[in-house]
């Protein structure tokens, strides 16, 4: 009966709701019902919101008809963003490139810009941005979100899982004097020390990152430090007679018109000796 009553009262609402009035007494979704929410933001596969037991987001393609469209849910749409996330989670399967080619074990460099590329790509996930109502208790940050400045890490040693920094889940929502308008979830943040030296976008707060993917990057941490390791080391030292060999080889039509000169003179002295010895 509770249920039937709720789904009643979600269609009775549905028809009263504006753009401008993301509030509904109640939301059903399967067989969850939540109670007292506020949409704060839409996507094109996803709703999230604020109930009265926290935060939640579902999946639109789950909503009653009804809302699906009040949400503009469109199923070709939807689709496509999903399939451009799994394109985006490339990163992580083994081997994977993000140019599309597998660099060349024997070159270090193209196998360490590869890691790093990867590495970025994995630092830099969006994060869902939200939109700031009068009612929601955000806490601001300032200024901005990090510190100037990078350490870099040591690439061969380090565990990027024992400086994960999750102080912004205290908060449901965070934002910082950079982002005016705009809330983040604070429970999907992270803060890294270790990871910091590959932001890219520090106007952005960084999404946390789980424990396969925090393993992920010390893999490629390592292959960076080797491959750092490589390029470091001292050049052999030329051999003695490597001028020599490749003046030689540089002037070879001089080299043997002037051999066979000599060995026409020394014929020619040799000659002339015998010639003496004779007289």
């Amino acid at each position: 009966m509770r249920v039937i009553i709720a789904v009643i009262l979600n269609l009775l609402f549905v028809t009263s709701l504006a753009c401008a009035d993301e509030t509904l007494p109640v939301l059903k979704v399967g067989t969850e019902v939540y109670s007292n929410v506020t949409v704060t933001s839409v996507t094109a596969r996803d709703i999230y919101f604020t109930h009265d037991q926290g935060l939640g987001n579902v999946k639109l393609k789950n909503l009653e008809p009804a809302l699906q469209k009040h949400f503009n849910y469109d199923a070709a749409k939807a689709d496509a963003a999903e399939q451009k996330q799994k394109a985006a989670a490339q990163y992580s399967l083994p081997g994977a490139s993000t140019t599309g080619r597998t660099p060349d074990p024997a070159d270090p460099k193209a196998v360490m810009d590869d890691a790093i590329a990867r590495v970025q790509a994995i630092v830099n996930q969006p994060v869902t941005h939200l939109t700031r109502t009068p009612g929601m208790e955000v806490s601001t940050y300032s200024p901005g979100w990090f510190h100037a400045g990078a350490e870099k890490p040591d690439f061969t040693t380090v565990d990027v899982r024992a400086t994960q920094q999750t102080e912004y889940n205290q908060h449901n929502y965070v934002t910082s004097d950079a982002n005016p308008g705009v809330a983040f979830n604070g429970h999907e943040l992270e803060f890294n020390s270790m990871t910091k030296y590959f932001y890219t976008d520090r106007s952005l707060p960084k999404k946390k990152l789980s424990e396969s993917e925090m393993l992920e990057i010390n893999r490629l941490y390592r292959i960076i430090g080797s491959c750092e390791q490589k390029l470091n080391q001292p050049k052999d030292a030329e051999p003695p007679q490597a001028p020599i060999l490749g003046y030689l080889s540089a002037h070879k039509p001089a080299v043997v018109g002037g051999a066979l000169a000599l060995v026409v003179l020394l014929l020619a002295i040799n000659h002339l000796n015998k010639k003496r010895s004779e007289s």
